[in-house]
């Protein structure tokens, strides 16, 4: 191609540095700025040896960053230089803001940076088509902020966010909220249990809706794996019905009581809607507790609301739960086991 003046100058053009001849030895370590240096072939050198510059491939050959001449130099032989001219294809070092994202070969990811005005830098993935794509960008300038994140190691499971230690790392847990873990449904039972569904959080909710075939009152336990915790619970509360407030009490039961007592046959078969929390079962040096609300209508008129608060007496880690009656069976509804994080 025609130039008007000098052509320019392309290839990384570099003189290598002195070699001193051994007598006797016919190979050498090239290098450049005292680092070894490997050049494509022998024909990207020009070597001149005792004033000759010496045919590549026939003088001398390259092996990585060895050449050897085609016969051991002597004590006077001198290597005036060594020039290299170059990689293949090398175009030296491009000069600044001369590289376009187009001529990048991953041509879906298009990086940005700074204008020096009030566009910050971000890194934009396109879709296949190049027609669109989205951004992680940089905070502003007046922000001051440099810091680095760093990517987790493993694979996400379901339901997980990216959240910080606090120095940059990155791992996939909670982020806050509620997580539904099981819904067991009622339908003509004694009891029912969550046995072993009470881990990898600290805390749970539990919703329920509970349906009688008796005027009964729920019972609540703890499991410790398949075992059934039957001794030592004490449990509090208060209930309100119509103008009538009484209170819950009970020490050293075997199980912790939802609710009052009533006698209403409308009562019977209403279901008990309500919730409790569990605090922190899985440590095994402290009590579980457990703290909750729920209603019922006891009669057409008489709405009751009861608030209790159970825990069992030994430190144990429990995992699951279980829901009985007093007498009777459960006929309907469903219990709702959510993780908090």
């Amino acid at each position: 191609m025609p130039y008007i003046g000098k052509q320019p100058e392309i290839g990384a053009y570099k003189k290598l540095d002195a070699i001193t001849v051994v007598n006797g030895q016919a190979a050498y370590t090239l290098q450049s700025g005292s680092a070894n240096y490997s050049p494509a072939s022998a024909n990207h050198l020009i070597v001149s040896l005792n004033g000759i510059v010496q045919s590549p491939q026939s003088s001398y050959n390259v092996s990585g960053s060895t050449i050897s001449f085609a016969s051991n130099l002597v004590t006077g032989d001198s290597i005036d230089f060594i020039l290299a001219l170059g990689d293949v294809l090398d175009i030296g070092t491009p000069s600044d803001n001369t590289v376009t994202n187009d001529k990048l070969a991953t041509a879906p990811t298009i990086i940005s940076k700074g204008d020096g005005g009030s566009t910050d830098g971000a890194i934009q993935l396109n879709c296949s088509q190049n027609s669109h794509g989205v951004k992680i960008k940089s905070p502003p300038h007046s922000a001051g902020q440099s810091y680095t994140l760093v990517l987790p190691s493993t694979a996400p499971s379901a339901n997980k966010a990216l959240i910080t230690d606090g120095s940059g790392n990155l791992s996939f847990g909670s982020a806050g909220g509620l997580t539904l873990l099981n819904t067991t449904t009622l339908s003509s039972s004694t009891s029912a249990t969550l046995q072993g569904l009470m881990t990898g959080y600290d805390n749970y909710l539990v919703l329920y809706k509970l349906t009688r075939s008796t005027n009964s009152i729920p019972r609540l336990t703890f499991l410790s794996g398949a075992t059934e915790l039957t001794s030592g619970y004490h449990s509090q509360g208060v209930y309100g019905q119509g103008s009538t407030v009484g209170s819950l009490g009970d020490d050293g039961q075997s199980f912790i009581n939802l609710t009052s007592t009533f006698s209403s046959s409308y009562g019977a078969t209403a279901p008990v809607s309500g919730h409790f929390y569990v605090i922190d079962p899985d440590d095994a040096s402290d009590l579980t507790y457990v703290v909750g609300q729920n209603a019922l209508w006891s009669s057409s008129s008489n709405l009751v609301i009861n608030s209790f608060t159970g825990s069992s007496t030994t430190a144990q880690a429990q995992d699951g739960l279980k829901f009985a009656l007093s007498t009777g069976n459960y006929v309907d509804g469903f219990i709702k086991l959510y993780g908090i994080s």
